[in-house]
């Protein structure tokens, strides 16, 4: 063992200066892989320098590694494909390549790199070259994999974030409301505090989309989903159409009523024409299991509010 670890320091004497040499030849052969690829234009053109920054970065620490001793150098190998795995995240939030070309991506990498490898061990022992060789594929297998881990983890996030969400309005949607209420529900009996449950809609609102168009009516109530961000109200959920739906804890139903109104009054400052019928009911123990009678309830008392602002209308 003695004996092997004074060849690996050998080596590295010989190697290291020729390794460190090859990078910029790495990375250019892979950017050329690149540019054959429609794919890859709009990255090649907008991300390609931060990319380039991270890569070199990336390949000097390998060059460094492909030296130590098996166990340190294992122990990079898992260090190194958990690095990969934050850049796989990284990337995706960052760059949007087709999922069919990541393939051609990761393989351009790894092709380049083994291609410049052999020319600067050429010269080198049979042993040798092969003992580089499958020092840096076994690299290149561990960061490929993490890469590809982290990519498809990111992807299946964006993907369960786009299932639960409304689009036009970036709330959380009807289907979603039922698998947040347990959990919501199990944090405010933990915490003993009160857990309300508001519903409104937006009154007239049919006519706001005959008179003035969808158009109209979807600004109102992307509005909406704006000025709730701004009052701190998180768990939002669009039912349909103009209903909405939210879960406020730690918040009784009298302060519920008044949060709602400020949200009314915010509205009504952006256009004065916009009014909406709302109603909180305060949930109990057994709300999960009877979640659609409290929904019922809201649902009353926000029509009640409405027939109300209706006859005070007619009255005036």
């Amino acid at each position: 063992m003695e004996n092997f670890q004074l060849d690996l320091r050998a080596l590295k004497k010989n190697l290291l200066p020729e390794f460190m040499k090859s990078i910029p030849a790495m990375i250019h052969t892979h950017k050329e892989h690149l540019r054959k690829n429609e794919d890859f234009h709009t990255f090649l053109n907008g991300f390609v320098e931060q990319y380039e920054k991270v890569l070199e970065k990336f390949l000097r620490g390998i060059v460094h590694a492909v030296f130590l001793e098996e166990d340190r150098f294992e122990s990079f190998l898992k260090q190194g494909e958990q690095k990969a795995f934050s850049s796989g995240i990284h990337f995706l939030r960052h760059q949007r390549i087709p999922h069919q070309a990541l393939a051609c991506f990761t393989t351009s990498i790894s092709e380049s790199v083994l291609f410049e490898v052999k020319k600067a061990t050429i010269n080198e022992p049979l042993v040798i070259q092969l003992f580089m060789l499958d020092r840096w594929n076994r690299i290149s297998h561990r960061a490929v994999t993490g890469f590809l881990s982290g990519f498809s983890s990111q992807q299946f996030k964006d993907l369960k974030e786009i299932s639960i969400r409304d689009p036009l309005t970036n709330l959380y949607n009807r289907r979603y409301f039922y698998d947040c209420l347990e959990e919501e529900l199990t944090k405010a009996r933990r915490l003993k505090l009160p857990l309300t449950l508001v519903m409104f809609d937006i009154n007239n609102f049919k006519c706001i989309n005959d008179e003035l168009g969808h158009h109209a009516g979807d600004e109102i109530l992307q509005q909406i989903a704006e000025l709730s961000k701004r009052l701190k109200l998180f768990s939002g959920f669009r039912f349909g159409g103009d209903e909405f739906v939210y879960l406020l804890p730690g918040i009784t139903e009298d302060e519920a009523y008044i949060l709602i109104e400020k949200l009314e009054s915010q509205l009504i400052v952006w256009n004065e024409s916009i009014s909406l019928a709302y109603g909180a009911i305060e949930l109990l123990a057994d709300a999960c299991e009877n979640i659609d009678y409290y929904l019922q309830l809201a649902d009353e008392r926000m029509y009640t509010n409405k027939r109300a602002r209706s006859e005070n209308k007619s009255f005036i």
